[in-house]
C-alpha cells in the first residue's frame, strides 16, 4: 500500500498553493538583507525585492500569483521556522527601544534622581557626556533649533544600556 501514489484533491491542491502565496506575501514585507539571509533560489528573491516596486494591483496581484508558484520549488518549513525567528527579534527589539524611550523621557525631566537611577544601572556610562548632552538639549529647547543632542542622547542610550 506504502508504494500507491497518493493523490491530491482539486481543493487541497489550491489550498496548498494559497498558503504559498501568503507565505511569498509574508516574505516580501522583509528587507532584502533579511531575505538573502534565508537562503532563498536567486529568482525568487529577485522576484520578493521587486514586488515592492509594483505599485499596480492588477500587477500586484499577478506578482503575488508569480511568487506564489516560485514558492512551490522551495520548502516552505525553514521558511516559516525563519519569519517565526524573525518576529521573536523583533519584538525583542521593539521592548528594548521602548525601555530606552522610556529612559530618555525620564533623564529630560531633569530630576536628579532618574540620572542617579539611569547611571546606576549603566554604570560603564560616560557620566560627563551624559550631563553635557542633557544640557544641550535644554539650551537647544531655548533658541528653537533642531535637537541633534537629542539623537546623540538617544544613541548614548541605546549604546550604553541597549543590551541589558
Amino acid at each position: 500500500m506504502e508504494d500507491e501514489i497518493q493523490y491530491k484533491s482539486k481543493t487541497q491542491a489550491k489550498k496548498e498553493a494559497d498558503e504559498l502565496q501568503k507565505l511569498g506575501e509574508e516574505l516580501t514585507k522583509l528587507s532584502a538583507p533579511q531575505l538573502k539571509r534565508m537562503g532563498l533560489p536567486d529568482e525568487l528573491l529577485a522576484a520578493l525585492i521587486e514586488a515592492r516596486s509594483i505599485t499596480s494591483n492588477v500587477a500586484g496581484r499577478r506578482h503575488r500569483q508569480f511568487i506564489g508558484t516560485l514558492m512551490r520549488d522551495v520548502d516552505p518549513e525553514p521558511i516559516r521556522h525563519a519569519l517565526l525567528e524573525i518576529d521573536a527579534s523583533h519584538h525583542v527589539e521593539s521592548t528594548i527601544v521602548k525601555e530606552n524611550r522610556l529612559w530618555r523621557d525620564r533623564l529630560l525631566t531633569q530630576d536628579p534622581d532618574s540620572m542617579d537611577a539611569f547611571i546606576n544601572v549603566c554604570p560603564e556610562l560616560d557620566h560627563q557626556r551624559l550631563r553635557q548632552l542633557l544640557r544641550n538639549i535644554k539650551k537647544e529647547k531655548t533658541t528653537g533649533k533642531s535637537s541633534k543632542s537629542l539623537k546623540a542622547l538617544e544613541q548614548l542610550i541605546m549604546k550604553s544600556c541597549g543590551d541589558q
